[in-house]
This record gives C-alpha cells, structure tokens and sequence, in this order.
C-alpha cells in the first residue's frame, strides 16, 4: 500500500513540478559554489592580510589546503580531455598561488585548434580548463579527412569519425594548399555556399554528402541518397539557394535517372541524365 501511494504521488504533475524545481534551485546553487568558495578565501586573506600583515598571509598561503589536488576539464567536446590536462601540465600537489594559469593557457592554445581556453583557480585546490571549441562544419578530403570549422580553419582532432554527419569538401590536395590565398578562397566560398543552403535550403543540406570547391565556375554539391550532382556556380546565391529544395524535388520528382542539374544560367535549368 505504502509503495503505490510513493508511485502515484511521484507520478503527480504536482510532484515533477516541484522536483524539476529543485534541481534547477539546487543546479544554480552548484554552479555558484565554486565561486562562493573563492571569494571566501580571498576574504579570509585579505582580512588576514590586514591585521597581521604580509608574513601571516604567506604562511597561510602555503598551507597544505592550497595544494592543488585536481585539475577539471569543461566544454570538451571533440578534444580529448586527458590529452588538454597532459598539455597543461599543472603539477598535482603544488601550491595553487604557484600556478601561472596565463602560461597555461598560452601553452594549450599552442597546442589545440581551439577558439580559445580559459583557466581559473577554485580555491581552495582545484583549477579547472574551460575548453571554447571550434565547431566543424565540414570534413576536407586532403589525403586524410580533416575537420574544418565555418571560417576554414582545419581541425586535426577531428576525422573519418564523423564522415556520417559532416558533408566532405574535395577539390584541395592537401592542408599545406590552404597557404595559397586562392585555394583558401575557394575553401571559404564553398563553406560559405554551405551555411548558404543549411540555413536557407535545410532539407537539400541534410542530404549533402560532398561540396566540390576545384573550380569556382562549377561549384556545386552532390546528395547522398540518389548521388544527383547539382552545380551552383559562383553567383546569384542568394536566388539560387532558397528555390533549392522545390527544384530538387520537382525535378527528380519527373525522373529518377537524371544524375546533374545545372542551375547556373538564370531561370534556365540544364537536366544531364
């Protein structure tokens, strides 16, 4: 009897309400208690600071309690964390006032294709290393494939593992090509071309399995599901792009063996079968 009672009433709206409540009050409070703790100690420093002056602070700075005892990884997406916290390097059981958190930065931006990372001490002994990904956007076929976030920027860390999600760019020979400024700006415009279609075009985007960026004149994507090629062009995205998905669609609606369609040339399309 006991236990069906227990059921219904963790089953009541009533009850998830007021737990889903919780957790948010309880998950706020969390975020904050890193935060709380590291005022506190500056607080008991600086008022120890001020009556007892410079040796007492010193004295109690390098108490045991300040000796770093884990270092944490947070945003880590596609970066493996183990690998950012060898890089970093922080020396279990030193002082955390000995810490230089800016070199430690320094040395994983060096390291990592990372937007940026940020590194903050949690007193008493903690220090965590907040990751700021790049996202991919596509994979590059240079020989190997290659993660390349939306400013064409190459992400070694990422690969052949997410060859199902991400479209592949062909067209590059290699990731040391992107130091001419004209293949860069084909790699550019063809991921520009990219952002294009998902956001404007989203059905043809999740259907895209490679952008060919070999020659600007003939830019164009190719679907997965049917292999249809579709050649774009280098202008006139901005009319091109949103009528992608109706003229997909009523085309190959018609016939199913036609493998190209040409949209380059104004209103007129050129069918290849």
């Amino acid at each position: 009897m006991g236990k069906t009672i227990k059921k219904r009433i963790k089953n009541s709206p009533k009850w998830k309400q007021n737990s889903a409540s919780y957790k948010r009050r309880t998950g706020k409070a969390g975020r904050h208690a890193g935060l709380g703790r590291y005022v506190l100690g500056l607080a008991m420093i600086a008022i120890v600071f001020h009556f007892y002056g410079r040796p007492a602070v010193s004295h109690i700075m390098l108490h045991p309690i300040f000796n770093v005892r884990r270092v944490v990884v947070d945003g880590s997406q596609y970066i493996d964390s183990d690998e950012i916290i060898n890089v970093a390097s922080i020396e279990i059981g030193r002082n955390i006032f000995e810490i230089n958190i800016d070199k430690v930065s320094e040395n994983l931006k060096s390291a990592f294709a990372a937007e940026d990372f940020t590194v903050f001490k949690s007193l008493p002994n903690s220090i965590t290393i907040r990751v700021h990904e790049r996202k991919p956007v596509a994979l590059l076929n240079a020989k190997k494939l290659i993660g390349v976030d939306k400013d064409g920027i190459p992400l070694p860390h990422i690969g052949a593992d997410l060859v199902e999600s991400l479209p592949i760019v062909t067209g590059i020979s290699s990731i040391s090509a992107l130091s001419d400024s004209g293949v860069k700006a084909r790699l550019d415009a063809g991921l520009r071309l990219l952002m294009g279609i998902k956001e404007e075009a989203p059905s043809t985007y999740k259907r895209i399995s490679e952008i060919n960026v070999s020659n600007m004149k003939t830019l164009g994507v190719s679907l997965i599901d049917n292999g249809l090629e579709i050649i774009i062009g280098e202008k006139d995205w901005s009319r091109k792009i949103p009528a992608l998905d109706t003229i997909i669609n009523e085309v190959t609606f018609r016939s199913k063996a036609i493998k190209a369609l040409d949209i380059r040339f104004g209103e007129m399309i050129v069918v290849k079968k």
